[in-house]
């Protein structure tokens, strides 16, 4: 490199902290093991599985989604590797099982450079990894496709069931459906058997009422010692054997009773806690932790608590990472970028804790989108100036750790990368005055004039 791109080099730390974990986590032969056990009957020619997830990473990064937009940056370069149609037919047809190995296995390399929790978790949880599980439709599919146009309304691209380590909130691994309309449920079989092959440790997943029947909870118990957490309606036959009154922090009332859930054939014998919130929709968990003393409820509906932190996942992972634009028309497609989205995330994820521990402050501090948003700004003004190409170096996970430290000491910046709200927090929203057949200008507003309905 020449004098400009050393430093350059040095002004931009957390685009190489993306690129190198892009190297570190896109290594040549992991990658080529994955395309190889996972491709069935597709090829590679021209273009490489490494090169097309390239592409798919300066699209998504450098050009919000764009794929078009980098071919025609890359064609005015003279840099094209393929024809664009090309990609995009290649795109249409990648296997869902490389989309769903991929997300496994680079998470794993992933997992292992966390400095450390980024969520800490009640102490009686310590011999399970703890994991969030669910459904995410991924929507507004463009109507690219012959048979798909013409249609009005939108179009789902398909359905994914995603499970996030509660502790580090990483996406770990996802299965899927082709058709978007798909009911969570089934997906529930796959996913669990991903989790078992990556997990040797005790699970303990957490999941939102849709999952509460018994044949689900006997899937997710299935393993020895595997456990759940399980929100339910009230609608299911209990038969309590045993009840304890307790009250929470805030004094609301907590009833945790062991008891028979089901009739007939199909009965499981669980622990229900009920919590009343006065005003508003009562809490109950069905759970398989039967000990009440090694596992309070407090703790459990505490773990609940922390299952919102999916849904967050999934709207950064839409709104920040590019998957509002979706490359691709065809399922296969939108399920591909679907899992390389959540590897983005989960590579800023990591970042977020190193630049967390340099600042000495709370990875929940941290924004993600401020972060993404200079990030996204190094890597532009990198691909610009340069070639676009970042020294490549291969390291092992210890050498992996050190290198993020060495690149992000210093780069903690309170008034870029704190979240608005911590910054200035929110106080209670006013009530909105309403207008008179709801309109009226801005002069007799500001004349005091306006017609309003009085409430």
């Amino acid at each position: 490199m020449n004098a400009f791109e050393t430093e350059l080099m040095r002004r931009s730390p957390l685009a190489g902290c993306v690129l190198e974990l892009s190297d570190h986590v896109f290594d040549r032969q992991l990658l080529e093991s994955i395309y190889q056990e996972h491709r069935g009957r597709c090829y590679e020619d021209v273009l490489t599985f490494e090169s097309f997830l390239t592409l798919m990473r300066d699209a998504l990064v450098d050009h919000g989604g764009s794929a078009h937009q980098l071919f025609v940056e890359l064609e005015d370069r003279q840099a094209n590797p393929i024809n664009e149609s090309n990609f995009y037919r290649k795109l249409a047809r990648m296997p869902v099982a490389v989309s769903r190995a991929l997300l496994r296995e680079g998470s794993g390399r992933l997992r292992d450079l966390m400095p450390g929790p980024v969520s800490i978790l009640p102490a009686c949880l310590d011999a399970f990894e703890v994991v969030i599980g669910d459904g995410k439709k991924i929507k507004d599919a463009a109507k690219r496709l012959a048979p798909t146009r013409g249609f009005s309304g939108k179009l789902i691209g398909a359905k994914a069931l995603v499970a996030i380590d509660a502790r580090s909130g990483l996406a770990l691994a996802m299965s899927d459906s082709l058709d978007g309309l798909t009911n969570d449920v089934p997906l529930v079989p796959e996913l669990m058997e991903q989790l078992r092959e990556i997990i040797a440790r005790p699970i303990l997943s957490v999941w939102d009422r849709q999952f509460d029947d018994a044949r689900t909870m006997n899937r997710l118990s299935q393993r020895a010692g595997d456990a759940f957490v399980v929100r339910t309606k009230r609608s299911h036959t209990f038969v309590p054997e045993s009840t304890v009154p307790t009250r929470d922090s805030q004094g609301r009332r907590i009833s945790d009773e062991i008891g028979l859930l089901g009739k007939g054939k199909v009965k499981l014998r669980l622990r229900r806690i009920t919590l009343s919130r006065p005003g508003e929709e009562d809490v109950i968990l069905l759970t398989n932790l039967l000990d009440s003393g090694a596992y309070s409820a407090g703790d459990l509906l505490e773990l609940y608590r922390k299952r919102w932190g999916i849904e967050q996942v999934f709207q950064q992972v839409t709104e920040t990472f590019s998957l509002a634009h979706l490359i691709g028309s065809a399922p296969k497609a939108v399920l591909l970028q679907f899992s390389f989205c959540l590897l983005l995330y989960n590579m800023m994820q990591v970042i977020k804790a190193y630049v967390a521990q340099d600042g000495a402050v709370l990875a929940a501090t941290v924004s993600m989108y401020y972060l993404f948003d200079h990030t996204r700004r190094e890597l532009q003004a990198w691909a610009y100036h340069t070639d676009g190409t970042w020294p490549r170096t291969s390291r092992d996970t210890a050498a992996m750790r050190q290198r993020l430290h060495d690149l992000l000491r210093g780069v903690w910046n309170p008034m870029l990368f704190t979240k608005a709200s911590d910054k200035k927090p929110r106080g209670k929203p006013k009530l909105k005055i309403r207008l008179h057949g709801g309109h009226s200008s801005v002069q007799r507003v500001l004349e005091g004039r306006a017609k309003v309905v009085s409430s």
